[in-house]
């Protein structure tokens, strides 16, 4: 049985790891937190096409039912919330929420994720990453919390659904787009 020297399997560890482009090794990967990588259109673009579907890229597969936990409102956090089908692609990286009916013309609509997303690994989602694409906390005055709150103080857990505060207050994260 032929044996290898330590210093020539620890040099050929480092380049097996070096050629895969990651530091990570492999059994690693299943604890990377998933991030947003991608929304169509993007946070705070004017203009955009009434017919348009929303999409939402994510840097890994995501668990099933996340679909529910993405909710597209008409005006604010807190309005009402736009009918439509979600479709996810074959790698779950990719989420098209295609609205039921054409959104109404000159009007903001806000694409609201709860904290409680999950990767298909069960990592939560890693929300602060949206913030570099536009992304916003939801903090606990926008849902009414608080009186005088967009909702006059009347939110409650089944306003939404559980799942929607996170252990930090905030509400998950929105974006912003409007109609041309």
């Amino acid at each position: 049985m032929s044996r290898i020297p330590f210093a020539l399997g620890l040099l050929a560890a480092s380049v097996v790891l070096g050629a895969c482009g990651s530091a990570v090794a492999p059994a690693d990967l299943g604890a990377i937190a998933p991030t947003l990588v991608r929304i169509t259109p993007a946070s705070a673009t004017t203009n955009v096409d009434p017919t348009s579907p929303v999409t939402i890229t994510f840097s890994h597969p995501m668990m099933t039912g996340v679909e529910m936990l993405v909710v597209l409102h008409e005006g604010t956090v807190t309005g009402p919330q736009v009918a439509g089908t979600p479709r996810w692609s074959v790698d779950r990286t990719v989420l098209t929420f295609t609205p039921s009916a054409t959104l109404k013309a000159q009007t903001t609509y806000v694409l609201h994720f709860s904290p409680s997303i999950q990767g298909a690994n069960g990592q939560m989602m890693n929300m602060g990453a949206g913030m570099t694409i536009g992304g916003q906390y939801v903090n606990s005055g926008m849902m009414g919390s608080a009186a005088g709150g967009m909702m006059n103080g009347q939110w409650g857990p089944g306003m939404m659904g559980a799942g929607w505060q996170a252990s930090d207050g905030t509400f998950g994260m929105f974006f912003t787009f409007t109609t041309a």
